[in-house]
C-alpha cells in the first residue's frame, strides 16, 4: 500500500553517514561525565549519553551529561526512560557508531519545573535488543542561584552632578520581571539573594521607602535591566533628594505649516496625538495640536524635548522649523502656575497629508418597510463592515464596524479634494447573510468634529428581522509545549439583529491532551469524547463572550506534532443563523513552538489531523483563516497599535471579512493588497501592570484565488507597531496547493518531521527502515538504512519538494 504526503526542504543538506542495527552492546553501568553540577539556577533540565567516553562535542550542553558503559561495542541503540520527580516522565530513543560522541535522543530529554526545589530524577537506558540496562538516581537541585549584587547607593541632594555621600544604612531592594518579584535590604553596601529564577529583571527601589525618606532615583550604573546568573554583579545608583528638584514646563502646537513661516495661520491644519517626550515624562498633543508637559528637573539645566521620529516617519512628516530637527535643546524653567515658561512649537511638513481631519458617521440597520430611514422598531446591526470611499470604485478604503446601536464613526483622512465621501455595506458581508440593500452606495458629508448628520445605510434582512448572526473563533494564548499547561481561547457571541435564544456551543480539543475542568468558566456543559459542549440561552440582540481553557498537555509526545482544537456554534430554538460562514473556529498549534506574545496563526476550513500542515487542496477553493495576536510587553500603556498586512496576489482579496476582534477597531484598504488594521487611543495595559489585559488579537477570513495551479504557494507576514516604535515582524504563515492521494489513510504511517524543515529531518519509526530520498524530477538524492531517532541533516539542498519512501520488512509506503 502507498501513502503519499508532501515534505517541503529549505535549505538542506546531507550527512550521508550510514547505521547498521547491532544488538551486541551490553550495558551495564550509567555514570555522569565530569565536572558535572547537580543543581541549576533554572527551571530546565536536560539529559544527554555517550558511549564508553564522556563526549567531546558537547554541543548543545546537558546539564546532566551520561556516560553508557557495556561491553562488545560496535554501535548503540538505546532507549531511556526519565523519573524527572515531580510526576513527570519522558521516553526517548537514540543510537550512534561512535564512542564519546553526543546520542541524538529523539525527543531531546528535557523537562520544565513548575517551582524551585530539589528533586530525585532517575534515569533508566537499556538496549530493547539484548534486555541489559543500568540506571542512575541522583537529587537535583533547581532555581538555586545565589546572585551577588555589590550595589553602593550615593546621595547627590543638590542635583549638581558631584556626589555628596554614601548610604549604607537598609535599602529595600526589589528585582522584577512578568513572572517573579524578589525583595531584600540592602546592608553595608551588599545585596544578595538566593533561589532566583535565571533571566532579566529590573532593579529598583520600593517606591513607599523612597518617598518617606524625600528620594528620587537619579541613575543607575550601568544599567536597571539585570541578567541573573551564578556570579557577581556590580550595580551604582544615585539618589537625588526630591525636595531639591524642580517641576519644570514646556508647551507648544504641533501644526503643518502650509507656508513654511513657522507660525500657526488661519487655515492650516492642527495635528493630533503627536507624541512628545522630555526627561522621561510623555504627553499627546491634543486635537487642536496643543501639549503642555511638566517634567522634573534643575533650572538652567539643559533638556532635550522630542517630537519621536518614528512617528514622523509613520505619517510621512517632516520639521521645518527647529532647523529640521525632530529633538529641540532648551534650559529649564520652573512653572509659574498653569503658564509653561518655555514656549517651543513644531512646523510640519505634512505632504499630501495636510487635509483637514474630518469625521463621518450614520447608522447601519434593517430597513423592515423599506423607506430607507430607520423607524422605530427596527433593528440595528452590529458589527456590519462599512467600507467608506473618496469615489466610487476606488481601490483604497476605510473599513469601520457598527456598534450595538448599528452606529459607525471614522474620523480621519479619506480625501483631499472633496468634504464628500461615498460609504457602503461590505457587498461581501451582504452575501455571507443573505442580505441586499436599497442602494449600493451614499453619500456622507463630514465635519470638523465627531458630532455629525448622521448617514442611513438600509439593509433588506428579509423582512422578518428574525435571524441571529453567531459567530466563534478559536485562538492561541500562549505557547504550546510537552509536560505543560496550554492556553486555549474560545470566543464567541451574536452580531444580531435578533437575540439568539437557545444554542449550542461545541469545543473538540485533541486526542491526548487533558482540559482541567476548573478552568471552564462557563457551566452547565457535557464531556463526550474530546468534545465541549454548552447548551445557552441568551436574550441580548447581540453579546460577546470568551474562556481561557486550560490543557495538560503530557510528554513523550513528538515536537511537531500537529494539534488542532475547532469550535463550532448553532442556533437550536425558532430563531435561525442570518449567516453560518462565521459558525466555525478552528486554531492549529504545533507542538513544542516558540512562544511570542506577537504572531500569526493561519488554519484552512478543510484541514484536519490527517492533513500537513500548511497545504491546501488543489481541487477546493480553501478558506484561509488568519489570527493576528499582539501584546504589551513594555512598561506602559500603549495609546495606538495598528498592523500593516499584506495580503498575496494568490488570495481573492475581495473576499476579505473580519471575523472578530478584542477591541474596537478600523481596516484601512491601502490597495495592492495591502491592508492596515488600526486600534486608536486602545490604551493597551503593559503586561507589568495588567497581564490578562495586556493581550489582544483579531481574525479575518479570507478565500484562496479559485484558480490557483498545484504548487502556487501563499505566504504572509505582519507587522505590529506599538505607538511610534519600529515594529515587531511576525513569522511567515504558509500554505501550499499540493495533491495528496489516499489522504484517509495517512494515520499511523510513517511520519516525517518537522515538515517543513530547515536543517533536519526524523521520522516515526519503530524498526531500522530504507529511507530513500527524491526530487521532484525523480532523482535520488539520499538512500540508507535510518534507525529510530536518527536524524539527518539536510542544509545543502535548494528549497522545493521532496519525497520520501520508505520500506521495512513488513513493506513499503511512500510519503512526498
Amino acid at each position: 500500500m502507498k501513502y503519499f504526503l508532501q515534505l517541503l526542504i529549505c535549505f538542506f543538506a546531507f550527512n550521508l553517514m550510514s547505521y547498521a542495527q547491532v544488538s551486541g552492546f551490553s550495558i551495564n553501568g550509567l555514570s555522569l561525565g565530569p565536572n558535572v553540577l547537580t543543581s541549576s539556577c533554572d527551571s530546565t533540565v536536560s539529559i544527554g549519553f555517550s558511549a564508553i567516553n564522556p563526549a567531546t562535542n558537547s554541543n548543545p550542553y546537558y546539564d546532566l551529561p551520561y556516560v553508557i558503559n557495556g561491553n562488545n561495542f560496535s554501535s548503540c541503540q538505546i532507549q531511556a526512560v526519565v523519573d524527572w520527580g515531580d510526576g513527570s516522565t519522558s521516553n526517548s530513543g537514540g543510537g550512534t557508531s561512535s564512542t564519546g560522541t553526543n546520542i541524538v535522543m529523539n525527543p531531546p530529554l528535557n523537562h520544565t519545573y513548575a517551582s524551585a526545589g530539589t528533586y530525585t530524577i532517575t534515569t533508566t537506558v537499556y538496549n530493547p535488543a539484548n534486555q541489559t540496562y543500568a540506571y542512575d538516581s541522583l537529587q537535583y537541585m533547581v532555581g538555586s542561584c545565589t546572585a551577588y549584587f555589590y550595589c553602593m547607593i550615593q546621595l547627590d541632594c543638590d542635583n549638581d552632578g558631584t556626589v555628596d555621600s554614601q548610604i549604607n544604612s537598609p535599602v529595600p531592594i526589589m528585582l522584577s520581571n512578568s513572572a517573579y518579584t524578589y525583595m531584600d535590604t540592602l546592608q553595608n553596601g551588599l545585596f544578595m539573594m538566593n533561589n532566583v529564577w535565571a533571566g532579566n529583571y529590573m532593579l529598583s527601589i520600593e517606591p513607599t521607602w523612597l518617598a518617606a525618606n524625600n528620594y528620587v532615583i537619579g541613575n543607575i550604573i550601568p544599567s536597571p535591566s539585570i541578567f541573573i546568573s551564578n556570579g557577581v554583579s556590580t550595580t551604582l545608583i544615585t539618589l537625588n533628594c526630591a525636595s531639591q528638584t524642580t517641576q519644570l514646563c514646556a508647551a507648544g502646537q504641533v501644526f503643518c505649516d502650509a507656508n513654511n513661516n513657522g507660525v500657526f495661520d488661519n487655515g492650516e491644519i492642527p495635528i493630533a496625538n503627536a507624541p512628545i517626550q522630555v526627561n522621561g515624562s510623555l504627553v499627546y498633543s491634543s486635537n487642536s495640536g496643543q501639549y503642555a508637559i511638566n517634567f522634573p528637573g534643575t533650572v538652567n539645566d539643559t533638556f532635550s524635548l522630542i517630537i519621536n521620529s518614528n512617528w514622523l516617519t509613520q505619517h510621512g512628516y517632516s520639521v521645518l522649523n527647529n532647523n529640521g530637527m525632530s529633538n529641540v535643546s532648551f534650559l529649564g524653567s520652573a512653572c509659574n502656575g498653569s503658564v509653561p515658561a518655555t514656549t517651543i512649537n513644531f512646523a510640519l511638513d505634512c505632504g499630501s497629508n495636510s487635509a483637514p481631519t474630518l469625521c463621518y458617521g450614520g447608522f447601519v440597520f434593517c430597513d423592515d418597510n423599506g423607506n430607507g430611514l430607520m423607524d422605530a422598531g427596527e433593528s440595528p446591526l452590529m458589527g456590519a463592515p462599512v467600507q467608506l470611499f473618496d469615489q466610487p470604485n476606488s481601490l483604497t478604503s476605510v473599513t469601520v464596524y457598527s456598534d450595538s446601536t448599528g452606529y459607525f464613526s471614522y474620523c480621519g483622512p479619506i480625501t483631499n479634494t472633496s468634504s464628500f465621501i461615498l460609504a457602503q455595506v461590505s457587498p461581501t458581508w451582504l452575501i455571507y447573510n443573505g442580505y441586499t440593500t436599497l442602494s449600493t452606495y451614499i453619500t456622507l458629508l463630514g465635519y470638523t468634529s465627531p458630532t455629525v448628520q448622521p448617514g442611513n445605510l438600509a439593509v433588506n434582512c428579509g423582512g422578518t428581522n428574525s435571524c441571529a448572526d453567531l459567530w466563534t473563533t478559536v485562538t492561541p494564548w500562549i505557547g504550546y509545549y510537552q509536560n505543560s499547561t496550554a492556553y486555549i481561547k474560545l470566543n464567541w457571541g451574536n452580531y444580531g439583529p435578533s437575540a439568539v435564544g437557545s444554542y449550542t456551543l461545541t469545543f473538540t480539543y485533541p486526542a491526548g491532551v487533558s482540559p482541567n475542568l476548573s478552568s471552564i468558566q462557563n457551566p452547565n456543559y457535557t464531556i463526550s469524547g474530546n468534545t465541549i459542549t454548552w447548551n445557552i440561552n441568551n436574550s441580548a440582540a447581540s453579546f460577546s463572550s470568551y474562556d481561557v481553557i486550560s490543557f495538560s498537555v503530557p510528554g513523550g509526545l513528538i515536537n511537531g506534532a500537529q494539534h488542532f482544537f475547532s469550535s463550532t456554534i448553532t442556533p437550536t430554538g425558532t430563531v435561525s443563523d442570518c449567516g453560518t460562514y462565521n459558525n466555525n473556529g478552528s486554531l492549529l498549534q504545533i507542538l513544542g513552538n516558540s512562544y511570542d506574545p506577537n504572531d500569526k496563526n493561519a488554519s484552512s476550513d478543510y484541514m484536519n489531523e490527517y492533513y500537513p500542515v500548511g497545504y491546501l487542496d488543489p481541487f477546493a477553493d480553501d478558506i484561509l483563516n488568519y489570527t493576528i495576536r499582539f501584546q504589551n510587553t513594555g512598561t506602559a500603556p500603549a495609546q495606538n497599535i495598528y498592523i500593516i498586512d499584506t495580503l498575496s496576489t494568490q488570495l481573492d482579496w475581495t473576499s476579505f471579512t473580519l471575523l472578530e476582534a478584542t477591541h474596537p477597531i478600523q481596516v484601512v484598504n491601502l490597495g495592492n493588497g495591502i491592508m492596515r488594521f488600526e486600534f486608536n487611543q486602545i490604551w493597551l495595559p503593559d503586561s507589568t501592570t495588567n497581564e490578562p489585559e495586556s493581550h489582544g488579537h483579531f481574525t479575518y477570513r479570507i478565500a484562496e484565488q479559485p484558480n490557483n495551479p498545484i504548487m502556487s504557494t501563499i505566504e504572509n507576514t505582519a507587522y505590529i507597531f506599538f505607538d511610534w516604535n519600529d515594529p515587531i515582524i511576525t513569522n511567515t504563515t504558509f500554505h501550499q496547493n499540493m495533491y495528496i492521494d489516499h489522504i484517509d489513510e495517512l494515520k499511523g504511517t510513517l511520519a516525517v518531521f518537522p515538515n517543513p524543515a530547515q536543517s533536519q529531518i526524523s521520522f516515526e519509526i519503530n524498526e531500522p527502515t530504507l529511507i530513500e530520498l527524491k526530487d521532484i524530477n525523480g532523482k535520488t538524492i539520499f538512500n540508507q538504512v535510518v534507525i529510530p531517532g536518527q536524524t539527518i541533516d539536510i542544509q545543502h539542498l535548494d528549497s522545493g519538494v521532496y519525497f520520501v519512501e520508505g520500506e521495512q520488512k513488513k513493506g513499503k509506503f511512500i510519503k512526498w
